[in-house]
């Protein structure tokens, strides 16, 4: 398998295993490995439409000052999934504010965030969160695309299933499938097209048929008649 040929491979995957994070963070309400911010908030670690790795709480819960945090808000933006800095952590929770912003998320009406309100955290390297620029940004324009198309394919073919968050999920893993399956047939064809039969002429030579067929260069002997191609036997 050629370099180029990995390098399609694991690109389709990478694409593929995307596709389902974002689909069971569609059904179960929040990101699985993959999320990103949609206001500056978080700038300049974040700046709008930047992804992060998000590590659900299942899988690591330990939180300490300094973590950046996604969790179940009950006052901000009228409530909702928030990703904020853990700036302190007291008897009645954590403290939590964007780093933009000159006051802390309990300064507000925001009360501190309890533990069973967190549901993932940023992956950070040396305490830097590891930043996927534009994540968001080229995932809404997906979705906006599919959006349209959803709403053409629900009406066109009476199916309620296609509708809303979750038939947008459908849609986008069977588009993912597809394009994997039909990349995968045509290198397969392509392959097998390219590895058509060739044959040796008289003076050692390969020369494939116009027409594919088969060219026979062999020659009579003059000492026996014997049939044997000269040049290299055995081919």
């Amino acid at each position: 398998m050629g370099l180029r040929k990995v390098g399609i491979v694991v690109l389709q995957l990478t694409v593929l295993l995307i596709v389902l994070f974002l689909i069971l963070g569609s059904v179960l309400g929040q990101p699985i490995l993959l999320g990103y911010v949609e206001t500056d908030s978080m700038s300049p670690t974040l700046e709008p439409g930047d992804g992060f790795i998000a590590v659900p709480v299942q899988i690591d819960s330990s939180v300490s000052t300094g973590d950046v945090i996604v969790f179940r808000a009950e006052e901000l933006q009228g409530g909702g999934l928030t990703t904020h800095r853990v700036v302190d952590d007291t008897e009645r929770g954590f403290i939590t504010k964007g780093d933009a912003n000159p006051f802390t998320d309990q300064s507000d009406e925001e009360p501190p965030v309890k533990r069973a309100q967190i549901v993932a955290t940023a992956f950070q390297v040396n305490g830097h969160v590891v930043v996927i620029p534009s994540l968001g940004t080229a995932v809404e324009g997906i979705q906006s695309i599919l959006s349209t198309v959803q709403r053409q394919l629900a009406i066109l073919l009476d199916l309620s299933a296609l509708a809303g968050t979750r038939g947008l999920a459908y849609l986008l893993f069977a588009g993912t499938v597809l394009w994997y399956v039909v990349g995968e047939w045509r290198a397969k064809h392509g392959k097998e097209r390219g590895t058509g039969p060739r044959h040796v002429a008289g003076d050692g030579r390969r020369q494939p048929t116009r027409d594919g067929g088969v060219r026979s260069d062999t020659r009579r002997g003059g000492d026996g008649g014997d049939g044997r191609a000269r040049g290299h036997p055995g081919v």
